[in-house]
């Protein structure tokens, strides 16, 4: 006769087994969720009520609620103020006081991530440097009032990332020689305080990364000074707050990086630039949108404003250029502000789609005398507001083939090629010209199959001065 042998599982099994591991590994499992969620854990039992006080990072934004000062706001600021110390705390004084009450429970622990958004933080900031944060994000972009960020935010020797959301009304005075250890900062600003912008970048001696992006009026004097012996890579992303302005001569911007190794820029007012970056190698300059307008003058400088920021990436290697003001007609005369030339730079990303004319890949070819690679895509939708004659656009061959053409250009990629009649010369020209060209590839993703057969035999029938240039056709 058989025996039953249903098994049955242990009785450690059926108990509460996580409740009884450390503190430490429960503060490091919880550190893994979102702050709210591990709050939550709080009302478990009176085992957990205070394990999640230690994480390493808090995260105090509460995305649905950008309200004022001792605002109550749904979900989780009434849900921590009425839950967790409903003992201490009236309902309605809500989320202030459980962050005032979690920092103090913390004692000496220190904070690696403090990220929050609420108007009320002077004393939470000091709070989070006391206890030595390491990174540190700061949301001011809902504040009704002047506020002035607490100087020893520009002091704190722990802080190494710092992401700040800045308005007008956010001022601060940093002391020189602040952000000792900081090694990444991220600005976003929204038509920031003048003076703020001349001191906030100006003296961080480890800073690696930055990053300034945002919304500037074009309009007011804004000079960002920025002076960083370390920093290491540069992105500027920022757009004029009104479209119809035209220029950015009142914005200036002056680095003074000698270490700094790439930079990223786009923007659509086109600010003046100067540089200091003897070890850059690498750029990413888009300013797509920029075109001089038919009603602007001298006066705006548009000219001097090239010059100067091709003078600051003089070293560079690698360049991804999409500026079509390059090539519109009048923007700058080559005897007024001769650019400089680029003896370095290998490898160039020539943008031309917005561009009106060829005279951007002509300047660039003769600016860059040992160029081996050559990217770039056709002009083909013009943003310009100036009246475009169809000469414009008409390839027009420099007097002298560029030295970089005939001596060291070894690989050519053109993207957009549809065949038009200027493209197809611009085709005949470089092929005619290159001497040591190894490769040419040509990309007709939008030409039809019976168009791109007739552009691929008229192509093959082109005269080269290179016998080895192998040429494909390929879709992208």
């Amino acid at each position: 006769m058989g025996t039953n042998s249903k098994s049955k599982l242990p009785n450690a099994c059926n108990g509460d087994r996580i409740s009884s591991l450390p503190n430490e590994i429960l503060c490091r499992i919880l550190s893994l969720l979102p702050t709210k969620e591990a709050v939550k854990t709080s009302v478990l039992s009176p085992r957990w009520r205070y394990v999640w006080t230690p994480i390493p990072t808090l995260d105090l934004c509460d995305k649905s609620s950008q309200r004022a000062l001792n605002s109550v706001s749904p979900g989780f600021t009434e849900f921590v103020g009425r839950r967790l110390f409903t003992h201490r705390f009236h309902r309605d004084r809500g989320f202030a006081e459980f962050l005032d009450r979690a920092l103090v429970i913390r004692g000496s622990s220190d904070i690696h991530t403090f990220l929050e958004n609420y108007p009320s933080v002077e004393a939470w900031i000091c709070t989070a440097i006391r206890l030595k944060v390491v990174e540190l994000e700061l949301v001011l972009h809902s504040l009704s009032y002047p506020f002035e960020l607490p100087d020893n935010l520009f002091t704190c020797k722990t802080l190494v990332v710092l992401k700040l959301w800045l308005e007008s009304n956010v001022t601060f005075t940093p002391t020189s020689g602040c952000f000792p250890n900081l090694k990444f900062f991220h600005a976003r600003i929204r038509n920031p305080d003048a003076d703020s912008m001349e001191t906030l970048f100006y003296s961080c001696p480890a800073l690696e990364d930055l990053i300034i992006d945002g919304l500037v009026a074009v309009r007011k004097v804004l000079n960002f000074n920025i002076s960083a012996p370390k920093l290491k890579r540069l992105k500027i992303y920022l757009v004029k707050d009104e479209p119809w302005e035209e220029t950015g001569s009142n914005i200036s911007f002056e680095v003074n990086a000698p270490n700094l190794e790439t930079f990223d820029l786009e923007e659509d007012f086109f600010a003046n630039y100067y540089l200091n970056a003897n070890q850059l190698s690498k750029a990413n300059i888009n300013l797509e949108d920029v075109h001089k307008s038919g009603h602007d003058d001298y006066e705006l400088g548009w000219d001097y404003r090239l010059q100067k920021l091709f003078a600051g990436i003089i070293n560079v290697k690698f360049l991804s250029l999409s500026a079509p003001i390059f090539g519109d007609p009048g923007c700058y005369t080559e005897d007024n502000f001769p650019f400089p030339k680029l003896n370095r730079l290998n490898h160039l990303e020539l943008l031309l789609d917005t561009c009106c004319s060829w005279k951007a890949l002509i300047d660039l070819l003769n600016m860059s005398p040992h160029l081996e690679y050559l990217d770039f895509t056709t002009n083909k939708r013009c943003k310009a507001d100036h009246p475009l004659e169809d000469s414009a656009r008409e390839w027009v061959p420099p007097e002298f083939v560029p030295v970089c053409l005939s001596s060291y250009l070894k690989t050519i990629s053109i993207q957009g090629i549809e065949g038009r009649p200027d493209e197809m010369e611009v085709t005949k020209y470089l092929l005619k010209h290159g001497e040591v060209l190894d490769k040419v590839t040509f990309y007709t993703s939008a030409v039809r199959a019976d168009h791109k057969m007739k552009l691929c035999q008229d192509i093959s029938m082109f005269s080269k001065g290179s016998m080895t240039c192998q040429i494909d056709f390929l879709e992208k």
